[in-house]
């Protein structure tokens, strides 16, 4: 099909839109999927918040002119698709690796963090080997939380062992008063 200039630009607009609003995005192979797994692939990134568009190489490179998407260039060949997550990079990660376990043809080439670091090839594994924001949310409360749990409970400790050695006692006592 030929698309006029005009629509070519538009196309370059809307893929422009797609750049700015990721965080960080990863642009895989989709060659020797079919539809349905194409489709489950969606599927599965939309519930962890990430979407996934297909891309003209060359309007790709067009639209990541004069932005971070451009250290991506030279990974903008063959069957395109960019896998974007406006803020966990991780989250993403993890359900591409997960869905390429159960298909192989999936090929993730090359990821962009926090619009400023580009990854390319099996370095990828790495950011999906990275907790995502609640799991590190959740580690960093417990290291907040750990000196203080550990003071409550060696404050208390005295007082447990003080009502431990009085039941102790009264027991003792009991028992020499029932003998």
């Amino acid at each position: 099909m030929v698309r006029t200039r005009a629509e070519k630009s538009a196309m370059v607009d809307q893929i422009r839109l797609v750049f700015d609003g990721a965080n960080s995005l990863f642009l895989v192979s989709l060659a020797g999927l079919t539809s349905n797994e194409v489709n489950g692939l969606r599927a599965t990134l939309r519930k962890k918040g990430a979407r996934m568009v297909v891309v003209k190489n060359r309007l790709a490179r067009r639209a990541a002119e004069g932005s971070p998407i451009a250290l991506l260039d030279a990974d903008f060949r063959g069957p395109t698709a960019v896998v974007h997550h406006p803020s966990e990079p991780a989250a993403a990660a993890k359900s591409l690796f997960d869905f390429a376990k159960d298909h192989p043809a999936l090929k993730i080439r090359a990821a962009l963090v926090d619009r400023s670091t580009a990854v390319h090839g099996p370095e990828v594994k790495a950011i999906a080997d990275l907790p995502t924001i609640d799991q590190a949310r959740a580690m960093l409360l417990g290291v907040i939380q750990a000196p203080a749990t550990t003071l409550v409970r060696l404050i208390n400790t005295p007082a447990t062992q003080l009502v431990s050695v009085n039941k102790q006692r009264a027991d003792a006592a009991e028992g020499g008063a029932t003998n």
